[in-house]
């Protein structure tokens, strides 16, 4: 299977980490962003990633692709257990359209005060040589194409920032009963997906691609990632990320 992806996505995250999860090999087709529309459009006229092409078929959306994945697995290791499916798809969907936009939002507009060689080093992991010769020349515009297209602003990361903090508290009161994971006592796409869109806020190790080191880092910016590593929602996140997400070997096109 090829997975293709702009490598510093967390919806393409969420993707990866379900293909490991459920065993299954693959190639990863990374681009950076914008560049990717040369190759999504042909499966998805919005190119949109993540997208999953298999022998058959096309999968546009990171959830369809864990559901798509899902129907491999035994009972026991679903990510959508029968028992549990409205919960899990409930939490799910906030993660993804509300938690993971405003996450986004963040790092993207914290991205702003790092040097152009800094954020390419960052989201060209992966990528395709010329991409990575070609970002430069129009890095400017680009990356103004892209803060408009996603509508980060000032303004919207303001009024987005509490809802993360939200968040955050809701999975600790959600912890807070010794539960091991959210839904109760087994992983599921609840769990994945949260530590997914946590990770702009995190910067986690395993992550699919390597973050800068946090010396690196704008001390305001530095600061936050901090504050929300501590957080117990922060603390949960990253053990999933130890734990459930074995760093694996994937081969780059």
């Amino acid at each position: 299977m090829r997975l293709i992806t702009i490598p510093v996505s967390h919806y393409c995250e969420k993707a990866r980490w379900g293909l490991i999860h459920a065993g299954v090999p693959y190639i990863e087709d990374a681009h950076l962003q914008i560049f990717h529309y040369l190759f999504a459009r042909r499966y998805n006229t919005r190119g949109m990633v993540p997208i999953l092409v298999t022998d058959t078929e096309a999968i546009t959306d990171s959830t369809e692709i864990l559901k798509f994945l899902d129907q491999r697995l035994p009972e026991s290791a679903k990510l959508y257990p029968k028992n549990q499916i409205q919960e899990v798809e409930e939490l799910e969907d906030f993660f993804d359209e509300k938690f993971g936009v405003e996450t986004r939002r963040w790092v993207y507009f914290n991205l702003q005060t790092m040097t152009t060689r800094q954020i390419l080093k960052l989201a060209g992991q992966g990528a395709p040589l010329w991409e990575r010769a070609t970002a430069p020349l129009m890095f400017s515009p680009l990356f103004r194409f892209l803060l408009h297209s996603l509508d980060v602003s000032r303004e919207n990361v303001d009024r987005g920032f509490p809802l993360i903090w939200e968040t955050f508290d809701s999975v600790s009161s959600r912890l807070s009963d010794g539960r091991p994971f959210l839904c109760g006592n087994r992983f599921t796409a609840a769990d994945l997906t949260f530590a997914s869109m946590a990770a702009p806020v995190l910067w986690p190790p395993e992550y699919g691609i390597k973050f800068p080191a946090l010396e690196e880092v704008p001390t305001r910016a530095r600061d936050t990632i901090l504050q929300f590593r501590a957080h117990p929602a922060g603390e949960f996140a990253l053990r999933l990320f130890r734990e459930n997400r074995s760093p694996v070997v994937v081969a780059q096109r």
